[in-house]
């Protein structure tokens, strides 16, 4: 049997789209709520939580 380097391409391209599909897609979910809360003018503003200060011993 010859190799088909057409068809290994075509068949590793289908697998790369395939996966990358599915690791995008919760990104895709997430962009698309930020877009419709944007959309309907939410003016909630985002948590920003910073570390407190450590008091240091004299």
């Amino acid at each position: 049997m010859a190799f088909n380097g057409k068809e290994f391409g075509a068949e590793i391209v289908s697998i790369v789209k395939h996966y990358l599909r599915q690791q995008m897609a919760p990104l895709e979910a997430r962009i698309a709520s930020l877009e419709e809360a944007q959309a309907r003018g939410d003016k909630s503003r985002p948590t920003v939580r910073v570390a407190a200060p450590t008091r240091v011993q004299p």
